[in-house]
């Protein structure tokens, strides 16, 4: 098998938006059946093939950081969630569109988690597909 790119994606949100629901359906393609609470961090993964049959075709190893949501402001939950924002590829943001505190605290989590030396590439997972661009 040929080498893998490995490509780490954060999913960042408020507690309770489905941060966790939807990074099992992009990597299980199922529905959780009965989500529980992310403590720290989940991480799962998806191979995803790029421009599959063509001469562009690439295979990489996508990574999906599901963050924990806890809303504290605190500077020692950041600080605790600062380590999962090392070397970066990408970020998915997800708020509850009844909930229109989570979508306001979205500029939040960009902030929080762009105040580190991150590089993206542009991933972008659409319908359980992930595109990866400028990589």
């Amino acid at each position: 098998m040929a080498s893998l790119d490995r490509v780490k994606v954060l999913v960042l949100g408020d507690s309770g938006v489905g941060k966790s629901s939807l990074v099992h359906l992009l990597c299980q393609n199922q529905v959780l059946g009965n989500p529980s609470w992310t403590v720290g961090c989940s991480v799962d993964v998806r191979v995803h093939d790029y421009k599959e049959g063509t001469p562009e075709e690439k295979t990489y190893y996508i990574e999906l950081w599901d963050v924990g949501g806890s809303v504290g402001s605190a500077s020692s939950v950041k600080s605790t969630r600062a380590v999962f924002y090392n070397s970066v590829n990408g970020i998915i943001l997800v708020h509850d569109l009844t909930n229109k505190k989570s979508s306001q605290n979205l500029h939040r989590w960009s902030r929080e988690a762009l105040n580190r030396d991150l590089v993206l590439t542009g991933v972008l997972v659409t319908n359980g597909t992930a595109q990866i661009h400028g990589t």
